[in-house]
């Protein structure tokens, strides 16, 4: 399942490089790479803060959801919605397994980040529920930076 994902998501950041209409410079890739570690350490943290501005805001206004279990959920309403159910959420807390992986696009423009986290809720009766998650994020480089343009997961046994 990871190396279909994979594969799938590298195939769309090549042929995304290669549709490129003008030649640019050639990006720097450690430091885009650094921003995208940042950006992704910015959504946890949003998320583990509540701050439904800033976790909606790292979302791109054609972003699309991708939930294992309902619909897919598109544009910058439902991403809002989204981070406001993350802020409603008893006991919210996501702990990520480590530094995320980063893959980008020869172009610089496109990237993904794909993170393993436990993703803790407090139930009703006052009990922590723990999850494990794998959380994919593929990114656009905008002019305002690193958005959020589709978002995937699936819990782990």
């Amino acid at each position: 399942m990871g190396f279909t994902i994979r594969a799938m998501v590298a195939s769309v950041l090549v042929l995304q490089g290669a549709c490129a209409a003008d030649p640019a410079p050639a990006p720097d890739l450690a430091a885009e790479r650094a921003l995208l570690v940042e950006a992704d350490r910015e959504y946890v943290d949003a998320a583990n803060r509540g701050d439904v501005a800033a976790l909606a805001g790292l979302y791109a206004a054609d972003a699309s959801r991708y939930s294992p279990s309902g619909p897919i959920t598109s544009g910058m309403e439902a991403m809002r919605r989204f981070a406001e159910g993350v802020a409603s959420t008893p006991g919210f807390h996501l702990t990520p397994s480590g530094e995320p992986t980063v893959e980008l696009a020869a172009s610089g423009d496109m990237a993904y980040t794909l993170n393993e986290l436990e993703l803790a809720t407090t139930g009703p009766d006052g009990s922590t529920t723990v999850q494990r998650l794998r959380d994919l994020h593929i990114w656009r480089r905008e002019a305002a930076g690193w958005r959020i343009v589709h978002d995937l997961w699936q819990t782990l046994p």
